[in-house]
């Protein structure tokens, strides 16, 4: 079969996506797009490839077997559905979507079009992430009560939300990314909330702009009640500060715990010595091999979901779930109340 060919758009950290495909023996990729033209010519420079200005004059490609799209948020689920449109397999960086209507809405049109729909939670191909999961899913942990998602992050109110107009536009708004800080920079951690316990049953949520000149909010909590029963606690900020950042997911269970903090994995289960494991990978990582990480590794996987005709790791349902949960945290506040999923559709 012949290669996956691969359009780009979205030069930010659609470079990687870009990377990943150039470096894979299974993918060919074709060309890039962004309406800067110094941003498209520094990836076009670099991977030898086409170069458009319009996304639709790229969609019309006959190269392009699949796009992946990593433009602004608000962009994402729209892009999406005209790569459907044209036949063309889809990958799109997080949030698969802003809207849960749109949302729905794309991945009806990829079903229909017989498409891949895959969306971007580079933390499920972790491998200590796995780990987790698979310590969970074996009963070494008893019946889990707790999972704690905690992101604490810092970024620059100038630097990052207020670095030109183009980036002012829809950073940090309801509009363009559905959300602050917990839309952009927490949604990884509520995937993982969602991926190692399931579905989600009620949402309480309260959120705040306290350090940030945005529209949307800059820290935010939550209790999540689970159907398996278990109770989740989530905090996300842009706020803490620059030496007191934290990431951490940690999971308790009646026989036992598992926390990943930053980069290092504890677990402790009930009549064993306690695990401590640091480092890149765990010892039977069999990812390994693959250059480029978690990230790389879910765009190999895109691919090979297409030649396979099978789903990739994380279809668009999956991937829609996180933002269900981001909207809920966000609808409960609003309403001062627990909001029950799943949410209803408009």
């Amino acid at each position: 079969m012949k290669r996956v060919g691969v359009g780009v758009v979205g030069l930010g950290m659609g470079m990687n996506h870009a990377q990943a495909f150039y470096d894979y023996e299974e993918a060919r990729l074709v060309a890039l797009c962004d309406f800067r033209p110094e941003a498209l010519k520094r990836g076009t420079d670099k991977f030898k490839v086409k170069g458009y200005l319009s996304y639709p004059e790229m969609l019309e490609d006959p190269e392009i077997d699949a796009v992946a799209i990593a433009s602004p948020s608000f962009e994402h689920a729209v892009m999406g559905i005209y790569a459907a449109l044209h036949g063309k397999h889809v990958l799109i960086e997080k949030p698969i979507a802003t809207d849960l209507t749109i949302g729905d809405r794309l991945i009806k049109i990829c079903k229909e079009k017989r498409v891949k729909l895959a969306g971007i939670f580079q933390s499920r191909l972790n491998p200590k992430h796995i780990r987790m999961k698979e310590t969970i899913e074996e009963g070494k942990l008893g019946k889990i009560y707790l999972i704690e998602g905690v992101v604490k992050w810092w970024r620059g109110d100038q630097e990052y939300y207020h670095v030109n107009k183009e980036v002012e536009m829809w950073k940090g708004t309801w509009f363009g990314e559905g959300g602050g800080s917990l839309a952009n920079q927490g949604i990884h951690t509520v995937d993982q909330l969602y991926w190692m316990m399931g579905d989600a049953d009620t949402v309480y949520g309260q959120y705040d702009t306290v350090g940030h000149n945005i529209q949307a909010e800059d820290f935010c909590t939550a209790l999540i009640r689970f159907k398996n029963r278990a109770l989740g606690y989530l905090i996300c900020t842009t706020c803490a500060p620059r030496e007191m950042q934290e990431r951490r997911i940690s999971v308790y269970g009646a026989k036992g715990m598992i926390s990943l903090v930053g980069d290092q994995l504890t677990v402790k289960i009930e009549g064993q010595p306690t695990e401590t494991i640091s480092g890149e990978t765990l010892k039977k990582d069999t990812l390994s091999t693959a250059p480029g990480g978690p990230h790389a590794w879910q765009c190999r996987d895109f691919i090979d979901s297409i030649i396979e005709d099978r789903d990739p790791i994380v279809a668009g349902e999956s991937a829609l779930k996180a933002v269900e949960l981001v909207t809920a945290v966000y609808q409960s506040a609003l309403q001062g109340k627990p909001v029950k999923l799943p949410l209803p559709r408009y």
